[in-house]
């Protein structure tokens, strides 16, 4: 896999007010971006709430909505078009469906209790949701050991009500470490699932998930030679051309890049310990720099979470190429404001 590079600015597409803040999961489909906004609330089921925004692609407050709790993974179902928001994800979790065409929220739904543990003695929780065709995987974190159930799948799939129950698809020993901090949980293109080690900088790339055939390949991504740590969100792109949302935590910021050239088997992650969006060799771990602080309009890219790809670019954009070496380029697009 040949390394790539490249460098430029993105499009600012919202800023909050201090009604919201500590944007993270991003999720886009059906002509929307839809942003959490973690807002400080408890992520073992204590004091709190989140903000989910849905935005237009340009930045354009189309709704919002309010539940209680952190939410932290949030995806849309492309078999019903409802939007996923999971709960806390270190303890006490739940689940709760919105509907994008009543604006209604569903829930939260509470899993199967035992073996999920509620009340005190919870600390472990589900964190990020996946779909492949019929199935639904979820991520399950705070693992305490190499047996611990890291990815499960949803019995109920895409018609989740009443109790849920889970059934247990990896394990942690197999991500290459007994306790791996599990995050995010993405499907490829290719149909494989993309596990995210946080605190290890790892991603497992599991394949088959759930049948007799399920292979893992774990990548320890790293920087100079020196192991990451922060990592977020890892994601393959799905075409050569695409616009890239990316949240910005820390900074309170929610940004647009036009990407072209993009290598569909090289994946883009956000990078705590680098401050950075980089792309990911899988077969050495190398991680590239794609963008940073200095291409964003803020000048501020301190912590980097959510990603999402939209097939479509940033509408108006009013500078093309800037950059690369050719493979990558990042386009400049109009910077729009959006605030609350």
């Amino acid at each position: 896999m040949r390394p790539l590079s490249a460098s430029g600015k993105a499009c600012q597409l919202a800023t909050l007010t201090a009604s919201s803040s500590a944007p993270d999961s991003i999720t886009v489909g059906n002509g929307s971006v839809w942003v959490e906004y973690g807002n400080g609330a408890s992520s073992t089921g204590g004091p709190g709430s989140s903000t989910i925004v849905q935005y237009s692609p340009a930045g354009s407050i189309q709704s919002t909505y309010t539940i209680a709790g952190s939410v932290d993974g949030l995806k849309i179902d492309p078999s019903t078009g409802l939007v996923w928001a999971l709960q806390n994800q270190d303890a006490n979790s739940t689940l709760s469906l919105i509907n994008p065409t009543t604006h209604a929220i569903t829930g939260p739904l509470s899993y199967a209790s035992p073996p999920y543990v509620y009340g005190a003695n919870s600390s472990r929780g589900y964190d990020d949701v996946a779909f492949r065709g019929s199935q639904v995987f979820l991520s399950y974190t705070n693992s305490t050991g190499a047996s611990d159930p890291v990815v499960q799948l949803l019995n109920q799939g895409h018609a989740p009500s009443g109790t849920l129950t889970t059934t247990d698809v990896v394990i942690a020993g197999q991500t290459g470490v007994p306790t791996p901090d599990t995050d995010s949980l993405k499907t490829a293109p290719d149909r494989n699932l993309v596990l995210t080690d946080g605190d290890g900088g790892r991603v497992a790339l599991i394949s088959n998930p759930g049948s007799a055939g399920q292979t893992i390949s774990n990548v320890q991504i790293k920087a100079g030679g020196t192991n990451v740590s922060g990592l977020d969100d890892v994601l393959f792109p799905s075409a050569t051309s695409e616009t890239l949302y990316v949240s910005d935590t820390a900074n309170n910021d929610v940004f647009a890049v036009s990407l072209t050239g993009l290598d569909l088997n090289t994946p883009i992650a956000s990078i705590g310990s680098l401050q950075e969006l980089a792309l990911v060799d899988t077969t050495t771990g190398n991680a590239t720099p794609l963008l940073t602080a200095a291409g964003v309009p803020t000048g501020k890219f301190t912590s980097p979470h959510g990603l999402d790809f939209a097939p479509t670019a940033v509408p108006e954009p009013f500078s093309l190429s800037i950059l690369g070496t050719g493979i990558i380029g990042l386009s400049l697009v109009r910077r729009r404001r959006v605030s609350r």
